[in-house]
């Protein structure tokens, strides 16, 4: 019997008159956090009922009120089913349910994961919902077993007629048709040859196939398919066979677990080995810890083959005795006392395993106190709201105080959950030292061990998601400054913060904080500024100054483009009430067109001051402090700093054109060069911009952003949305583009200087303007591999591009092979998050079109270069 059902009928004999969670917990024998959550799960049923308040009992529903019995779900049994592995676990049911046969699966995973568990999982969870029928077969195929002899392979799977070849006596059936009605499972897919995976493919898009020495008749089979990989799926399968997978899921590694998880699994394996063994056993704290924490490369089934041998060793040594005792000395002497790479070591307790199947407390609860603290506590803001907010938040300081009480008293008693090592003192109280002086609190000793003894005592507990998700939304709301604060605390602490009870740490680390925070100042204040530690450094003295919460900071190396600054941001303004201003401070001039893209998150004023001093810092901030009107900064900045101190719109107070090359800002920059030679800057401003920002303004809609553009010069084609004049690049070798541009450049350039501007601009758009460009591919070699690419795409989407297109298309991806070749970063780019059929159709194609100039140069045509190839040659695709 499964434990919450246990817990069900506890509640059955227990009768009308209820009883609480406590009670419940003690005539188990279970801990009260997990009765807790039996009881919300038995909720969530109907099978249970609470009433009450303070305190809540609990009575079962009859089995006449319960819901009709559902299917029974095999991923139970999948450790991590309803936590890390939960989004894996909703896909694969997706995959199963999907009408009429369901939807091919590929599970990604290094080895030992649990890829060919979870492959039998999905078998019986079809079988249990009745898509396949309760018999059906379920074939596995190791593909590595025939890696050297795909011919073999090829017989396997699809069969053979008789006299194929040399031995073929008789007819065989293949795996494809012994799979018929069932599901055939394909282990370690990428050993199976192209050749191979083609007529696989065939088979997937068709549905039928042909045994090997058949050449008239099709043969049909009603098959699901799962493959398995510990590959990239796009190093090892082709193209179109992957797109005919459309379910990929990713197994994490034993060690990216939750702790939680982790227990989970060596409880599980030991408990299988109890069974077997026919003993019960106890395993030493020091034996759980290392296989907790140490290196696990082969991951789960090294665990199971640690654990298997440490019993092996422990039933030699002790076979007569009815307990055995699993030690350090039982782990293979490989694995004794190798060092653990985590910061902290858990002070785990003797793990008990009965091996009748009964269940044990994995480590029991000897903080029931300190749970009824953290009850008390998070279920103040659940309450009904006083009238008086000044009661509420006594309330919430009365259970906040006899929380730490609790938590100091058990650090006394020595009862924490974790060891007080000294490397996670010094770890832990460095990392606060560093949250205190960022943001210029004074913190009180007294509180700061306080909070590492919650730290102690807490990071582990779970605690109920409801109640959690209340306390949130109230200390936020409440104590904004300080949640925020609390947060990036626990970012700071993430490798230790790591467990259940990171939410819960992260709600009284807020109250820790709340004394030395003012959160009663109504403006905000930003500092972005390059380098590695420029904002943070002046954002720090500010703050210590003020004495308090002022600035946020953002640094950002030079090397960052501006869409990385406005993406963090706006992550900052998101949780951020804007509504009585905010003061931006910047240290370059280019930054002040953030306020562009940024408008649109604020619901206040903003002022922007762009020549960024730790005195204006530490002059705006104290004006803060002092609750200096937003308006009567604005103006004093202007006036006592002698800098460039307003509200920003648009990309210049003058008129501009823009220039943006999808080729890269190399390209932008030289034609800039020429027409800024013919034309007086003092008249029309020329301006380059990243095509991935420009195309962002363009969706954004945002017409007073290009307010003050007479024109946009590119070389791909615009949005229709955008209503600023614009002309490709290349369209100025053309007649009709060139009348139009003399039309615009008309008021700001004579007619001589727009003729010399021409010529220049026909030396560079040329072939050999393209070569002059490059200065490490032989220019005649790598523009006979780009007109060979481009005749294949011509060829596959039977399209003929015309002279501007072609030179357009020889321009970007000549430069683009060369800049693959030089940037070190080129293969982890963002990759193409293709949506639509037409788009995983050209990342296909465009592969294998680039196979081969990929093997030669070592490169990789990553998913942001093939982006923008789509954009250049998406009008023409569409048009096919």
């Amino acid at each position: 019997m499964k434990a919450q059902d246990r817990v069900y009928e506890a509640l059955v004999h227990v009768g009308n008159d209820g009883v609480t969670a406590a009670q419940l917990a003690k005539k188990l024998e279970l801990s009260r956090p997990v009765v807790s959550h039996y009881l919300n799960g038995l909720l969530k049923e109907e099978r249970a009922a609470k009433k009450g308040t303070k305190p809540v009992y609990w009575t079962a529903i009859a089995e006449r009120k319960m819901q009709p019995a559902r299917h029974a779900d095999a991923f139970q049994n999948f450790i991590g089913y309803d936590g890390s592995q939960k989004a894996v676990i909703e896909q694969c049911r997706a995959a199963v349910n999907y009408p009429p046969d369901g939807l091919p699966i590929i599970i990604n995973g290094k080895s030992g994961v649990g890829k060919s568990f979870l492959a039998g999982l999905i078998y019986r969870y079809a079988c249990d919902q009745g898509v396949i029928d309760a018999d059906a077969p379920f074939i596995i195929l190791n593909c590595a077993d025939y890696a050297n002899n795909p011919e073999l392979l090829s017989s396997t799977l699809f069969g053979h007629k008789k006299g194929a070849f040399t031995g073929a006596d008789q007819d065989k059936e293949g795996l494809l048709k012994q799979a018929d009605g069932g599901y055939l499972f394909f282990d370690e897919i990428h050993r199976l040859s192209f050749e191979n995976q083609e007529k696989l493919f065939v088979f997937m898009d068709k549905g039928h196939f042909r045994p090997i020495g058949e050449n008239k008749q099709w043969h049909t089979s009603k098959v699901r398919l799962i493959f398995a990989t510990t590959e990239q799926n796009d190093e090892v399968l082709l193209g179109t066979f992957r797109r005919r997978i459309p379910v990929k899921v990713h197994l994490r590694s034993f060690s990216a677990r939750p702790f939680s998880e982790r227990m989970q699994l060596i409880d599980n394996s030991y408990r299988q080995e109890a069974k077997k063994l026919g003993k019960d056993l106890f395993i030493q704290s020091d034996v759980v810890n290392q296989l907790c924490f140490q290196p696990m490369e082969g991951n789960i089934g090294m665990l199971r083959n640690l654990i298997q041998l440490s019993c092996a060793h422990a039933y030699t040594a002790n076979r007569d005795q009815e307990t055995l005792t699993i030690e350090q000395i039982h782990l293979p002497e490989a694995d004794q006392g190798k060092n653990i790479p985590h910061v902290f070591h858990k002070k785990l307790p003797l793990m008990q395993v009965r091996h009748d199947g009964k269940e044990q407390n994995v480590w029991k609860d000897e903080s029931s106190e300190l749970t009824r603290h953290i009850d008390a506590f998070l279920q103040v803001p659940a309450r009904e709201r006083s009238q008086k907010e000044d009661d509420e938040r006594s309330r919430l300081s009365l259970a906040f105080t006899k929380l730490v009480q609790a938590i100091v008293q058990l650090k006394q008693n020595n009862a924490l959950f974790l060891d007080d090592s000294a490397t996670v003192h010094a770890f832990f109280h460095e990392a606060l030292r560093l949250i205190c002086e960022r943001y210029g609190l004074l913190v009180s000793k007294a509180s700061k061990e306080a909070m590492y003894a919650a730290f102690l005592s807490l990071n582990d507990l779970q605690c109920s998601k409801e109640q959690l998700k209340e306390s949130e939304k109230y200390l936020a709301q409440s104590f904004p400054k300080a949640h925020y604060v609390a947060e990036k605390f626990s970012e700071k602490t993430a490798d230790i913060m790591g467990g259940q009870g990171k939410r819960l740490l992260t709600l009284l680390n807020t109250l820790f904080f709340h004394p030395a925070i003012k959160e009663n100042i109504p403006l905000h204040g930003l500092i972005v500024a390059h380098g590695r530690q420029t904002a943070s450094s002046i954002q720090a003295v500010a703050n210590q100054l003020c004495k308090t919460f002022v600035f946020e900071a953002i640094d950002m190396p030079v090397s960052t483009d501006l869409s990385e600054i406005i993406e963090k941001v706006k992550h900052y303004l998101e949780r951020q009430d804007t509504s009585e201003g905010l003061i931006l401070l910047v240290d370059m001039g280019s930054l002040t067109r953030l306020y562009s893209s940024i408008k649109n998150e604020l619901s206040g004023d903003l002022l922007v001051i762009n020549n960024l001093t730790t005195a204006v810092a530490l002059d705006v901030g104290m004006k803060m402090v002092q609750h200096v009107p937003f308006k009567k900064i604005a103006e004093q900045a202007n006036s006592n700093y002698k800098i460039n101190a307003r509200y920003f719109e648009g990309l210049t107070q003058g008129k501009n054109m823009i220039i943006s090359c999808m080729s890269g800002v190399g390209i932008s920059n030289q034609v800039r060069e020429i027409m800024a030679h013919f034309i007086p800057q003092d008249r029309l401003s020329i301006l380059t911009m990243e095509y991935k920002e420009l195309r962002d303004a363009i969706a954004r809609n945002d017409r007073s952003y290009f307010k003050q553009t007479l024109f946009i010069l590119t070389t791909s084609e615009l949005p229709s949305t955008l209503d600023v004049p614009n002309l490709n690049i290349y369209e100025i070798l053309e007649d009709k583009g060139k009348a139009y541009l003399w039309q615009v450049l008309r008021p700001f350039i004579s007619q001589r200087h727009f003729d010399l501007m021409l010529q220049d601009f026909l030396k560079n758009f040329t072939i050999e303007g393209v070569s002059n460009r490059l200065s490490f591919l032989n220019p005649k070699v790598i523009i006979n591999e780009v007109e060979q690419v481009i005749s294949l795409y011509e060829k596959y989407y039977e399209i003929a591009l015309d002279g501007k297109v072609k030179l357009n298309l020889y321009m970007h991806i000549a430069l683009m092979i060369e800049r693959l070749i030089t940037t070190k970063d080129s293969r982890t780019r963002d990759p193409l998050n293709a949506q639509s059929e037409q788009e995983q159709e050209f990342m296909a194609v465009t592969k294998e079109i680039f196979h081969t100039m990929e093997a030669k140069y070592n490169i990789r045509v990553n998913g942001y270069e093939l982006s923008l190839l789509y954009e250049l040659l998406k009008p023409f695709i569409n048009k096919k």
